[in-house]
């Protein structure tokens, strides 16, 4: 009988271990369970077997409590085992998540401070292209406003001339009606406009600071020459006769009668007596004379000064 109660329970513990390997999907609660059960029926036959034959086998009964304790200790240490290894598996699985969600937040960060320099460069050159608007949009400006001041100088340029050409042309109606006086008084003189100026043509013969003297008489004075053109006209007017026009050696210096030292001088020849201090005019150019010579002279009167262009 305690044969058949044996293979019974030999039986029992069979299929539990069989349990046991079908199910291994099952959590670790279950398998610490079923690893305890095992053991557990195991001691229970022993019990029984102790207790059926407590005459028979009185001598084993500390061997058997001894083999039972060791069989429990090494089921805790399975289950250790096992317990460490699945709390391993766990903290490398945790390990391998974290690890990933750590290099993908890095990957996203990178991005991200990519994207920021992107739009820290574009807003740099918006903020650049705004500043070079603005200067155009100052320099834009100026230049308008200097159109504007120029349109208002040409207008103002404008007005002057038109006052100017008006006092022109009453200066020179005062002028002709004034030598046209002096053309009825006598016929042996005559004036010549030419270029802003009257010039007046003598046919008397006086000495230079005479002739000076009657053209200062006539609000006017010996001519001064300020451009080639000028003396190219007077060269005409005077075809072959001579004229003293308003040039003097004053300390051995040719100077004008404003004071003003010649820069350029239209002379016949480049050889001037050291002792002669008066120039005339030819159709040549000009010639030095002794001042006490009787020649004819030429005055000039300025009307208004020739615009600049």
């Amino acid at each position: 009988m305690n044969n058949i109660k044996r293979s019974e329970i030999t039986e029992v513990i069979y299929d539990d271990v069989m349990l046991m390997t079908e199910t291994v999907e099952m959590d670790r609660g279950e398998r610490v369970e079923m690893m305890v059960d095992i053991y557990e029926s195991t001691d229970t036959e022993r019990h029984y077997d102790l207790w059926t034959n407590t005459e028979r086998h009185q001598p084993l009964q500390h061997t058997g409590s001894v083999s039972v304790k060791n069989r429990k200790h090494r089921a805790v240490e399975v289950c250790l085992c096992l317990l460490c290894v699945l709390l391993l598996t766990a903290v490398m699985m945790l390990c391998v998540y974290f690890t990933t969600e750590r290099n993908q937040l890095r990957t996203h960060i990178n991005n991200l401070t990519e994207e920021r320099e992107q739009i820290l460069t574009k807003y740099e050159q918006i903020l650049n292209r705004s500043n070079n608007l603005t200067e155009e949009r100052e320099q834009i400006f100026t230049k308008y406003k200097k159109i504007i001041e120029d349109k208002e100088h040409f207008l103002i340029m404008k007005k002057n001339l038109t006052e100017e050409r008006e006092q022109i042309k009453n200066k020179n109606d005062e002028l002709q009606r004034v030598l046209y006086e002096q053309d009825q008084r006598a016929d042996n003189f005559k004036w010549i406009y030419y270029n802003f100026s009257f010039y007046y043509i003598s046919s008397e013969y006086k000495k230079w600071s005479d002739s000076r003297r009657d053209c200062q008489q006539r609000e006017a004075d010996l001519v001064i020459i300020n451009s080639k053109e000028e003396q190219e006209f007077l060269q005409k007017v005077a075809g072959n006769d001579q004229f003293w026009i308003g040039l003097s050696k004053t300390e051995g210096v040719w100077k004008w009668i404003d004071g003003t030292t010649i820069t350029k001088g239209y002379w016949r020849n480049q050889y001037q007596s050291l002792n002669i201090d008066c120039a005339v005019m030819t159709s040549a150019g000009w010639a030095d004379k002794s001042c006490y010579h009787l020649i004819k002279w030429i005055c000039k009167r300025t009307i208004l000064k020739p615009l600049i262009r």
